[in-house]
């Protein structure tokens, strides 16, 4: 069997299961032959051995049920640095870039607290382009903590970024930072039926904010009230259009006034930021 008639039939298997069928086809035997797309384009009529097609198979079965590709490939881009990902932890989306593109404008900072730093992306991301020296990141998920210490390391930044597992809801903390970043879980639990099974496979704790999506954000004010020192830099990740004058609401009730907003790429709110008065 050669590569064009393997290709002819993921692309067959995914339609009307996977949007972009012929896109993820070559990505699913691009990584089961540890080739790149260009490669798999460019040599259709390869022969391709029974092992080699039992991977495929195994890979667009899996990707069949729901199993999101970064989860299969292990790795997630964002901001221009590959990241480790794995299943049980929160794949990076583009939307999140808005946080690191608020940071890099306003820097460079000194100390950083990341909080629910999941795979450690927005901290690490921020160390790596110089627009903080030093970061605290913070998770409730063990998972999310082991595989934020495996970026770190890959990236050369261990030294610079430390973890700690715990509850952002019953942390406190001595020392004062300089800047403070967050990306909440932020969907209403009443979307949860609703989502793609692709989404479903990611941690449910990762996305859900409780009743109204907005559980968490009162002790981000918190923190940002008790540990940012006047003059410093918060962005904190939110749901879009519709959560963005609750959420002010909550920063303002903490006494958090300076408050912007920046869209992303789609012209969708996502985040809140702004100086510590």
């Amino acid at each position: 069997m050669t590569l064009e008639d393997v290709c002819r039939e993921v692309v067959s298997l995914f339609r009307e299961k996977i949007p972009n069928s012929h896109l993820e086809a070559i990505l699913i035997i691009s990584l089961a032959l540890n080739k790149p797309k260009e490669y798999i384009l460019a040599h259709q009529d390869l022969e391709i051995s029974p092992e080699e097609i039992k991977r495929i198979e195994e890979l667009s079965s899996k990707r069949i049920s729901g199993i999101p590709y970064a989860y299969l490939k292990k790795e997630k881009e964002f901001f221009g640095l590959n990241f480790y990902i794995e299943e049980g932890v929160l794949i990076p989306r583009p939307e999140t870039e808005t946080i690191v593109e608020v940071v890099l404008q306003e820097g460079p900072f000194i100390s950083g607290l990341d909080l629910f730093s999941g795979s450690g992306i927005i901290g690490l991301s921020i160390l790596y382009y110089d627009a903080c020296k030093r970061f605290l990141g913070v998770d409730i998920s063990s998972k999310s903590i082991e595989i934020a210490d495996i970026n770190a390391r890959r990236l050369g930044l261990s030294d610079r970024y430390r973890l700690i597992k715990a509850d952002v809801r019953y942390i406190s903390f001595d020392e004062e930072f300089d800047l403070i970043v967050a990306n909440p879980p932020y969907l209403p639990n009443s979307v949860w039926d609703s989502l793609d099974l692709e989404v479903k496979n990611e941690p449910k704790e990762a996305l859900l904010g409780g009743e109204d999506g907005l559980i968490f954000y009162p002790e981000i004010a918190r923190l940002i009230s008790e540990n940012l020192v006047e003059g410093g830099l918060f962005a904190v990740e939110i749901g879009g259009d519709e959560q963005v004058d609750r959420v002010k609401e909550i920063f303002v009730s903490y006494n958090i006034r300076r408050i912007n907003v920046k869209a992303d790429l789609a012209g969708i709110s996502r985040v809140i930021w702004g100086r510590k008065e």
